[in-house]
């Protein structure tokens, strides 16, 4: 007997929605709240798009072609459209599932099921949280208007990924050296930041201690040194270009005077600042 694929709808007074245009909607369905799955079973059926399910409360079970799973709190399930499935539970039993019927595939990779598959996840508390805030998002962004709808709702099918792609336990790798090569570039491209410690731990958003670790880990000394090594590099590459004044230099590289930019270049390169006649 072939498996229909429809969208069965809970039964009048559970919340839900649906799209009067699936073809040109991001989300097809949403549903919410509280379920009585014995007395208002949903019959093993195919569907449209993708279905993220999130079990809040109660031991509903999935059916599936071959077989019928219990799930609990915190099971969370992806569906691909070629992929059957029901929910049932015992009659007068309550269950709070979070549903919603995506027309396009999950964003990452590791969350795409199989044709004809389905990925099963396991969240938390806090994870569950997260996922309830998205859903509620979702009730607001259906209500409002043409394309801030639509955009509204893509943006929150991408938080919904990016949520579960946290819930799967594998982080993707992260370049240990991508933190220090932002400093880096971030101070070659404001040699004037004569304080570069504090606008460095805003910009990586990171304590004072982390950002000392990570310099003298990657580079042998602390920010301020490197900051300076950079700034003295800059200077005398302009003095070498012999087209500018000493004072324009100091002016450029933050100092507020050209004698504090000159007894810094003395000190550290042991002689006088001088520009290179052409």
């Amino acid at each position: 007997m072939p498996i229909p694929r429809h969208t069965f709808l809970p039964p009048p007074g559970r919340p839900r929605w649906q799209s009067d245009d699936p073809a040109d909607s991001e989300l097809i369905y949403l549903s919410w709240g509280m379920r009585w799955m014995g007395d208002h079973p949903i019959p093993l059926a195919q569907h449209e798009g993708w279905v993220y399910i999130a079990i809040l409360e109660g031991t509903p079970g999935i059916i599936l072609r071959d077989r019928q799973m219990s799930v609990r709190r915190g099971d969370v399930f992806i569906f691909h459209p070629d992929c059957a499935y029901g929910l049932a539970d015992r009659p007068g039993v309550p269950c709070r599932p979070m549903t919603w019927l995506w027309r396009t595939p999950p964003a990452h990779s590791q969350l795409a099921p199989q044709p004809g598959s389905y990925l099963p996840l396991r969240a938390n508390d806090a994870a569950l949280r997260r996922l309830a805030g998205i859903n509620r998002q979702c009730q607001r962004d259906v209500t409002l208007a043409g394309e801030t709808s639509l955009l509204a709702l893509r943006r929150a099918h991408l938080d919904l990924d990016i949520a579960l792609a946290a819930v799967l336990g594998r982080p993707e790798k992260v370049n240990p050296h991508h933190r220090i090569r932002m400093a880096l570039s971030f101070l070659h491209q404001n040699p004037a930041a004569l304080q570069p410690a504090k606008s460095l731990c805003e910009y990586l958003q990171v304590s004072p201690a982390t950002l000392r670790s990570l310099f003298h880990t990657h580079c042998g000394k602390g920010p301020q040194a490197v900051a300076l090594d950079l700034r003295m590099q800059r200077a005398k590459q302009r003095l070498a270009a012999g087209n500018i004044q000493v004072k324009q230099i100091a002016y450029e590289l933050g100092y507020q005077h050209p004698n504090d930019f000159s007894r810094a270049y003395k000190r550290y390169y042991g002689e006088s600042a001088h520009r290179k006649e052409k």
